[in-house]
């Protein structure tokens, strides 16, 4: 700012800005030079809108019905302002001056500072609920910086309407931290004779303040979104589903979106965005794209809050009767359905006494730790433990501690009161521990929980009370507790990455899961309750298989167990063009030999050759040959150990080992 003091801002002469304005309202005319350029445009406006020169006060406003809406709509911009309005609320008293939120059309939400100045505001209607737009309240910063979309401050005399030039304001717009579209505005006001002009900085940092806290927001609110849209995500499917923030833009897409729009004929790098936004802006618009249909469109809720929308588009070589809401929700139903132990499919022996022993742990009120391989359906006994057990009438809620950060975990697990962090929806939000009270809580991948939070969620099992985030207040919980990991937890305990008094509290009981590898004959089985539930689905006629292929599918290792082996079957029953699915069939990424003569074969000669070999000179050579076997992605190796990224990133260190490496470069 130059030029910037107390009598003279900007050099403005305001007797010389007073005959300019009085020939201007009057005569239509403007001295050269008169005013500034910024100000001679906004009085053109002004006089174009119809605005009356004369008025002592803004001629807009909204009622209490329709201010309660924006500021619903305006939810996120008056939180990220909330510790910016706060402060000015103590640093503005006695100043002479006061700070107004207003959003995008120049509707006053919130106003806080020196309160006489705050009740002088009042005069010209400068409060909560006024519309300080140019067409409603003439030349002023808070229209005019909508307007023109940079810092400004308006001096006295050059109000366009004379009953508020006795004021001078300053303000700066805030815009969308994604789109930078301008959502709202900042504005400092006060009376002259109280007011000091060097506040343009102050204004344009607070405004960026405001900002920065907005990303924070959107943040947050997007980890809400993806963890809201897991559960579909993980559903398999031949469906392309686009995941779609409130805002229209899309957050995540399986791989099936690219095919499906090609096979439509739509370009989603030309045209995506354009059809994104029309979605969740202005539906109607939808039906100027002839492939898209409403009913395509699923809200994604938490409680009463819609985080998004989940665009479900169904595949052109799909035959299916309903919509595809119906749809999504049936490919759930692999894992939602079934709840007791007579669902679990499969007749081998080391099944049976795996369900025998669950079935007499199910009645004890202990806590139970289930341990196997990913993919072995730990989630699914725990599921039957519940039903079966003393709290089956209460609810099973449950969470997947893995690929959350700590502080989702966190509100996740213990639940928060409103204004606990940035993002906190109103009115806070009831934890996974709390919805679990006369229930079961069942935290599958327990060994990826932060030790820090192992320690507060272990004195929730000491004490039986919970605390949200930001409350003092403690809250009585009774649950049942199931853990699930395929992590070795002893170990964990002794590298000191597990809590070992937490471990002895939900290790009471220990359930073994046994892998798809122990259980073979389980396999054809399995094979045709996964055909018989996909033909349901997809209102289609039932597969048949060849020998040729049940036999390959029973003689695979199978590192990821049943899941693996459904999505198999599944991408082959969808491959398959005749009735009968054979070996052509398979995906191409199967390859029962390459695996079985490449990776395996190099091990067993390693073995075999070195007598001196220790278990953990295997276990460095295993995870260097997986990781070669995988081209050094690291996320499909830890699926093929059946271990956590986590923990296979923790192995790398221990043994010394460095992805870039030349040993581990296939």
């Amino acid at each position: 700012m130059k030029n910037l003091n107390k009598h003279a801002p900007y050099n403005i002469n305001p007797g010389k800005v007073d005959l300019a304005w009085d020939r201007y309202v009057n005569c239509g005319e403007l001295p050269k030079n008169s005013i500034r350029k910024i100000v001679s445009d906004s009085w053109a406006r002004c006089l174009e809108d119809g605005v009356d020169p004369s008025s002592s006060k803004t001629r807009l406003s909204v009622n209490d019905k329709t201010y309660k809406i924006l500021l619903k709509d305006n939810a996120q911009l008056v939180e990220a302002a909330k510790p910016v309005m706060e402060h000015a609320r103590n640093l503005l008293a006695g100043s002479g001056s006061m700070m107004i939120l207003a959003d995008k059309n120049g509707i006053c939400l919130h106003v806080e500072g020196d309160r006489k100045t705050v009740e002088d505001g009042h005069d010209i209607q400068l409060a909560v609920r006024a519309n300080w737009s140019e067409r409603a309240a003439g030349t002023n910063a808070i229209g005019t910086v909508l307007s023109v979309g940079m810092p400004i401050q308006i001096n006295t005399s050059e109000h366009f309407c004379e009953g508020i030039k006795s004021w001078t304001c300053t303000a700066m717009v805030i815009r969308d931290p994604r789109s930078q579209e301008i959502i709202g505005a900042l504005d400092l006001s006060g009376l002259t004779s109280d007011f000091s002009y060097h506040t343009q900085a102050l204004v344009v940092e607070a405004a960026g303040r405001i900002e920065s806290r907005l990303v924070g927001i959107r943040l947050e609110e997007k980890n809400r979104l993806l963890n809201a849209a897991v559960s579909i995500f993980s559903s398999p499917t031949n469906d392309a589903l686009m995941l779609l923030d409130n805002y229209g833009s899309l957050v995540k897409a399986n791989e099936n979106v690219a095919s499906n729009l090609a096979m439509r004929g739509v370009d989603l790098k030309n045209n995506g965005k354009n059809f994104i936004h029309d979605i969740n802006n202005q539906e109607s618009k939808m039906l100027e794209a002839e492939w898209l249909c409403n009913e395509w469109i699923e809200p994604v809720m938490e409680g009463q809050d819609q985080l998004g929308s989940m665009l479900i588009i169904p595949s052109p070589h799909s035959v299916y009767v309903g919509s595809p809401k119906d749809r999504i929700r049936s490919k759930s139903s692999l894992n939602n359905e079934r709840k007791h132990f007579e669902d679990i499919i499969g007749s081998s022996k080391a099944l049976k006494k795996t369900i025998n022993k669950a079935q007499r742990l199910a009645t004890l009120p202990v806590p139970i730790l289930i341990q196997g391989e990913t993919g072995v359906g730990k989630e699914m006994f725990a599921k039957a433990i519940h039903a079966a057990g003393p709290n089956s009438k209460g609810a099973l809620i449950t969470l997947n501690c893995g690929g959350l950060s700590r502080d989702l975990i966190t509100s996740e697990l213990f639940g928060y009161v409103e204004g606990a962090f940035t993002g906190a929806i109103r009115g806070g939000k009831k934890g996974k521990i709390e919805a679990a009270d006369g229930g079961t809580l069942f935290l599958d991948e327990i060994g990826e929980l932060p030790l820090d939070i192992q320690a507060n969620f272990l004195r929730v099992l000491q004490e039986g009370e919970i605390c949200r985030l930001g409350d003092h207040q403690q809250r009585k919980v009774n649950f049942r507790v199931l853990v699930a990991t395929n992590r070795d937890l002893n170990h964990d305990v002794k590298e000191g990455l597990f809590r070992m008094d937490l471990f002895y509290r939900i290790s009471v009981i220990t359930l073994s899961i046994p892998s798809l590898r122990e259980r073979k004959n389980d396999v054809e089985m399995l094979i045709d309750f996964f055909a018989d539930e996909i033909a349901k689905r997809d209102g289609a006629k039932k597969k048949q298989f060849s020998s040729d292929f049940i036999k390959t599918l029973k003689s695979y290792k199978w590192p990821g167990n049943i899941r693996e082996l459904r999505n198999v079957v599944e991408c082959s029953v969808l491959m398959c063009q005749t009735e009968t699915v054979s070996l052509v069939d398979l995906p191409t990424e199967f390859d029962n030999n390459a695996e079985k003569n490449g990776e395996e074969r190099v091990l067993e000669n390693i073995i075999l050759s070195d007598n001196n070999l220790s278990l953990e000179g295997a276990e460095r050579l295993i995870i260097i040959a997986a990781i070669k076997s995988k081209n050094g992605n690291i996320t499909k190796t830890a699926s093929h150990l059946g271990m956590a990224k986590s923990t296979l990133y923790l192995k790398l260190k221990k043994y010394g080992l460095d992805r870039k490496s030349k040993m581990l470069q296939s």
